[in-house]
């Protein structure tokens, strides 16, 4: 592949720079991703009774269920038997009734789904499908998978119509995945618009001995976990904020709250969350706030690149495109003093590189 700067558009067309897209993919050879297979028919969308649990780790039943009715497998269902498709209790076939059937049905199996007792059995809890377990210990008889997987689905769909000003965390996972394919969609903006409000009411349910994102499991748990998406959030913000300085902003508080939040998280982790602090500040209009940051990143790990390149690569190239540099010649002192010490991790973020590109400027391009 040609050499590409790491401030360059990216080579895959997404229209960001190649330095929040693919460099870290290329350098690795491509970043393999986790995928979920679609569920076997016979399995419940109860992970208590799955035999396929194991596949799904602890992936909640609503997930499972969201999962499969999107699979290809459901689809062939669907194809080569539709009679045997319309069994399957799933998010959108529960979606498309009228509440007095869902309340109907539910009657049905000796189950009080109208609104008052919902609300009654809602009190602290935070996901419907664990409501939906308190009713299995009214209904005497053995139940079916299908019957399980109604109960379920039909408590979450519920508490989206009862108390939707209260997110049950499926429909926190939803608004999760809806935003995720804007992202997809090349809709950054509108992704960190779908996210935002998710952030707000996880880190609310959030206690302050949650200090790793492992912990915060108890308060979400989704397609997502917490540790990926919010550095997947992270990034949307970022490259949001090149077109849209308000992002920048929202960019500065979550690193601020996450970096406050999960004290305790990895140290990768959380000195990516320092270095992305530091260039949110500059790109919200407060150089002296982000050389702050930066320049503690670089006090407090002299021995790892990332304070260095991140500071360097803002003063040699600027915050955005049409802004321009600010200090190109204190980006090539910076950088050679990481490379003198040297740094351990100087070859990861592509140090030595960043520097010849400076060296090849300063020549091409001399004072």
């Amino acid at each position: 592949m040609t050499k590409i700067s790491r401030n360059a558009p990216c080579h895959c067309g997404s229209g960001k720079k190649y330095k929040k897209c693919c460099l870290d993919q290329d350098r690795e050879g491509g970043a393999s991703r986790r995928t979920l297979s679609p569920v076997s028919p016979e399995a419940s969308f109860d992970t208590i009774d799955n035999p396929l649990a194991s596949r799904f780790a602890s992936t909640s039943p609503y997930v499972v269920a969201r999962i499969f009715e999107a699979s290809e497998e459901f689809a062939t269902i669907q194809r080569r038997d539709p009679d045997e498709a319309r069994r399957f209790w799933i998010p959108g076939r529960m979606a498309a009734l009228e509440t007095e059937e869902i309340v109907t049905r539910l009657r049905k199996l000796g189950i009080d789904g109208r609104r008052e007792a919902y609300l009654k059995l809602v009190g602290d809890r935070t996901s419907a499908w664990n409501l939906s377990e308190s009713w299995r210990t009214k209904i005497h008889h053995r139940l079916s998978q299908h019957e399980k997987d109604f109960l379920g689905i039909a408590a979450c769909e519920l508490w989206k119509r009862y108390c939707p000003e209260r997110p049950s965390v499926e429909m926190l996972d939803d608004w999760m995945q809806e935003g995720y394919q804007a992202a997809m969609n090349g809709q950054g903006a509108q992704a960190c618009d779908r996210w935002w409000p998710v952030w707000e009411i996880i880190r609310s349910r959030l206690t302050a001995h949650m200090r790793t994102c492992d912990r915060a499991a108890v308060v979400f748990e989704g397609t997502q976990v917490v540790y990926n998406w919010v550095q997947d959030f992270q990034l949307e913000l970022h490259n949001a904020a090149l077109d849209q300085p308000r992002y920048a902003d929202l960019g500065v508080r979550l690193c601020e709250e996450v970096l406050g939040q999960f004290s305790e998280e990895d140290e990768l982790f959380r000195l990516n969350f320092r270095t992305d602090l530091g260039e949110f500040y500059y790109m919200a209009g407060r150089p002296e706030d982000g050389e702050r940051v930066l320049l503690a990143l670089i006090h407090d790990h002299p021995d790892r690149a990332a304070g260095y390149a991140r500071l360097a690569d803002i003063l040699a190239y600027g915050i955005r495109p049409h802004q321009g540099p600010i200090d190109p010649q204190r980006a090539q002192t910076l950088l050679e003093a990481a490379l003198a010490r040297p740094v351990t991790d100087a070859e990861h973020y592509g140090l030595k590189d960043l520097l010849q590109d400076l060296r090849d400027s300063n020549v091409a391009n001399p004072r």
